[in-house]
């Protein structure tokens, strides 16, 4: 119950809004009470009226424009009830959705490792669509049924005090005992269909994006066994609580009736007219409207309470690194420093990813890092943008500490072009303006001029709108990397930091792409480079580079002068460069 708490202290800001619709909701159900209850009694006491001759002197007026008073107030209630709640509901949700990317987006990448693409997709969307039943169906229907029952207790004490017990016991038996049953027997098939359903996407989502590979090694099988049986666990869970709602459903069919044969017999025994014993009896009938509610919440008990655990989770992990309470303003320079560094990933990693690595990359600098894979080169790049921190040794920007610093203000001077070119699946006006939301229409073709890509852009359908589809899958690698490389020209920051930028280009596409940066480079001294690679014709653009293994720096200096000694350089590259 605390979880739930925990979310439902989340929806502060519409509270407003919540207690709207449950107000509204209390109006709606008194009004169907009232409407029930009048039109029992008003049927009764007009039958009664005419079987003893006295019709012309029975006041139907009053009773019937009650009843249609309550007809009108219970429908625009809930209309009214519908429009608040579901208002509420959307906001608290929307609000809930950035809450949830607001946590994750500092665990990216060290904090997610254990998580998959498919199971956070799944907190995003499912878990979150879960806690619907936590504003809209436990809430709102929970206060409703208790001033239902208050104002019951209130129009019995003055009509029938004797139908009090046996219908707000069986109020309490169907519209309390019943949702806790419900809960009980619900809870382990709820979190077996939210847990299964995390599953079959997570299946899904990694048999889609490796279905090349996985045919190509005739692993499709086992993949698609996993499947099926998240599959077959979803829809077993689901079974499940269809059943229990089938169950709670035939108990609820037959628990109103009973409430008013208990309620119309309590009062008929007590003495009371027949027209009162038919009040009292449908007064007991209109109740039970607010007991559904609550027997539908304890039914999705286990689903939501299984989604907030899994939500709450995010919020329970910690970044790698964690932003500073008062970070430091950022400094005039941008001139980054490594010393002493040591660095070994966290998740039981034994070998150290770097150690003791110094270097600088100075203002204007062209640094590049090569070595065999696995020598540390990537490593260096994610502890500079704040990825991860370093375990021993400082890493500096401008002669300030990156811890103190923080993160997202070092960003500000860094900008990322990975090997990868991760592109959206949008258009490519908006990959771009994740660089800068308020760049210009002429900023934009800019900056695709700089990187050489303004002319495949004009080419395409539908110019910057072109949507480019699932990971920029609809255009090449070439004319992905370009992009990529105009949004950080886009940002404009004076770092820029290139992770095998030209991996798996033609050698017409690389020097177009190299030219291009060049020029970014040339047009302000002060903005520097440092470039991950084992491509030759990037090294012929460094000023410095620095040659690593095993997480060591072996050797510095220009191209030149490495090609012309013996070591861990010239068995790289031989006379290549």
């Amino acid at each position: 119950m605390k979880t739930l708490t925990f979310f439902l202290a989340l929806a502060r800001p519409d509270r407003w809004w919540l207690r709207a619709g449950a107000v509204l909701a209390i109006l709606t159900l008194l009004a169907g009470i009232g409407l029930l209850s009048l039109s029992g009694w008003f049927i009764t006491a007009a039958a009664i009226a005419g079987a003893a001759g006295l019709g012309r002197s029975f006041n139907y007026l009053f009773a019937s424009g009650g009843v249609r008073g309550f007809a009108m107030a219970r429908t625009l209630g809930r209309y009214a009830e519908r429009l608040a709640t579901h208002e509420a509901t959307f906001r608290i949700l929307a609000r809930l959705r950035l809450w949830v990317f607001d946590r994750a987006a500092p665990l990216v990448p060290a904090g997610l490792g254990g998580l998959r693409a498919g199971d956070l997709l799944s907190r995003v969307t499912g878990d979150v669509d879960a806690l619907d039943g936590l504003y809209l169906r436990l809430v709102t229907p929970a206060l409703s049924a208790l001033f239902g029952a208050l104002a019951v207790v209130i129009v019995l004490g003055f009509a029938a005090p004797a139908a009090i017990l046996p219908v707000i016991g069986l109020f309490i038996l169907s519209g309390l005992g019943l949702p806790l049953l419900a809960a009980k027997l619900g809870q382990s098939a709820g979190e077996s269909v939210t847990q299964s359903a995390s599953d079959t996407r997570s299946e899904a989502a990694d048999l889609i994006a490796g279905m090349a590979e996985l045919k190509a090694y005739g692993a499709e099988e086992a993949v698609l066994s996993r499947l099926d049986a998240a599959s077959d666990s979803w829809i077993s869970g689901q079974r499940h609580l269809a059943g229990l709602a089938l169950m709670n459903t035939a108990v609820l069919a037959f628990a109103g009736p009973a409430s008013f044969v208990a309620g119309f017999l309590a009062a008929a025994a007590s003495g009371a007219s027949p027209p009162l014993a038919a009040l009292a009896g449908f007064i007991a009938f209109g109740l039970f409207e607010a007991a559904a509610p609550l027997v539908l919440a304890g039914e999705q008990y286990g689903r939501t309470l299984s989604a907030a655990k899994r939500l709450k989770a995010l919020d329970d992990l910690r970044p790698a690194v964690e932003e500073p309470q008062t970070p430091l303003p950022l400094p005039d320079g941008h001139d980054a420093v490594f010393s002493s560094v040591g660095f070994t990933y966290p998740g039981g990693q034994s070998r150290p990813a770097l150690t003791d690595v110094s270097f600088t990359l100075p203002e204007g600098g062209r640094v590049a890092l090569v070595g065999a894979s696995g020598s540390g080169k990537s490593s260096i790049i994610r502890l500079l943008m704040g990825f991860y921190a370093p375990d021993s040794g400082a890493i500096r920007l401008g002669g300030t500490d990156l811890a103190a610093l923080g993160p997202t203000r070092t960003r500000e001077r860094l900008s990322l072009v990975d090997q990868r070119a991760d592109l959206l699946s949008t258009t490519v006006r908006a990959n771009l303006l994740l660089a800068r939301p308020d760049a210009t229409e002429s900023q934009l073709w800019q900056a695709l001029e700089q990187a050489r890509a303004a002319d495949f852009v004009r080419a395409l359908p539908d110019g910057l709108l072109t949507w480019i589809g699932e990971e920029g899958r609809l255009i090449s690698g070439g004319q992905a990397r370009r992009i990529a490389l105009a949004r950080a020209f886009l940002r404009d920051a004076p770092v820029m930091l290139l992770d095998e930028p030209t991996e798996g280009l033609d050698s017409r596409t690389e020097a177009e792409f190299l030219d291009a940066l060049d020029a970014w480079l040339d047009a302000d001294p002060r903005r520097s480079v440092l470039i991950v690679t084992h491509r030759p014709a990037l090294l012929a653009r460094a000023r410095e580079v620095i040659v690593m293994e095993d997480g060591r720096i072996l050797q510095t200096g220009s191209a030149d002068a490495l090609t012309a000694q013996d070591g861990a350089f010239k068995r790289l590259f031989g006379n290549r460069v």
